[in-house]
């Protein structure tokens, strides 16, 4: 057998052994690695992305957002009570201005062995699918932003929905006095501590 066909049997091999395994299922991420693969994602948005907050200043230098490690136990399950009517509240933001959103529902959940509840939001002037989360716990000031921190859920329209402060994240004025940032109302001022998502710029 001469040394062409021996290459040319070798080539039609690993074409066929590159064919069979792009046809086996993909190998599913962990919890863990779900989670630390947004994170890179939200990372490269900040050091690349012409939206990001960051000032030019900081990108050339910025290595990344600190977070908590990774944490199952604050991905819990929440019940969903909608609350009549949508009434519109007004927020205080970071500039002293105002911001007005529509009350969409109670979240209620156990977590650290306490009873809690939330109020989740929508914009007042516009119709959305994305639920508006902003709350403040005991980290905050310390381990987390004083002002609170956010986190953005999908309307479901059934009677719960899964909150994962894991991938709570810092409202953009942390990092620009250029944006104005809605505070968490004090019904959202949580009395146990998040140590999950986002952490202090």
């Amino acid at each position: 057998m001469n040394s062409n066909r021996i290459i040319k049997i070798i080539g039609a091999l690993i074409v066929v052994i590159i064919l069979w395994y792009s046809f086996l299922p993909g190998e599913e991420l962990s919890y863990e690695q779900t989670i630390t693969q947004h994170r890179d994602e939200t990372n490269d948005f900040m050091k690349n992305h012409a939206d990001s907050p960051l000032p030019d200043s900081i990108k050339g230098n910025f290595s990344g957002l600190n977070f908590f490690k990774p944490n199952p136990e604050f991905r819990i399950s929440a019940t969903l009570e909608t609350i009549p009517g949508h009434p519109v509240i007004s927020m205080a933001t970071s500039d002293g201005e105002t911001r007005q959103y529509r009350k969409y529902a109670y979240a209620y959940f156990e977590l650290a062995g306490v009873e809690n509840r939330l109020t989740l939001l929508e914009p007042a002037d516009e119709d959305s699918e994305t639920l508006f989360l902003p709350f403040g716990d005991l980290t905050n000031g310390a381990e987390t932003y004083g002002g609170g921190r956010y986190l953005d859920l999908k309307s479901t329209g059934k009677s719960n929905i899964t909150i994962d402060f894991n991938l709570a994240y810092n409202p953009f004025c942390v990092f620009s006095i250029d944006y104005s940032c809605p505070l968490p109302p004090a019904e959202n001022r949580l009395s146990i501590a998040i140590r999950a998502g986002e952490m202090n710029f």
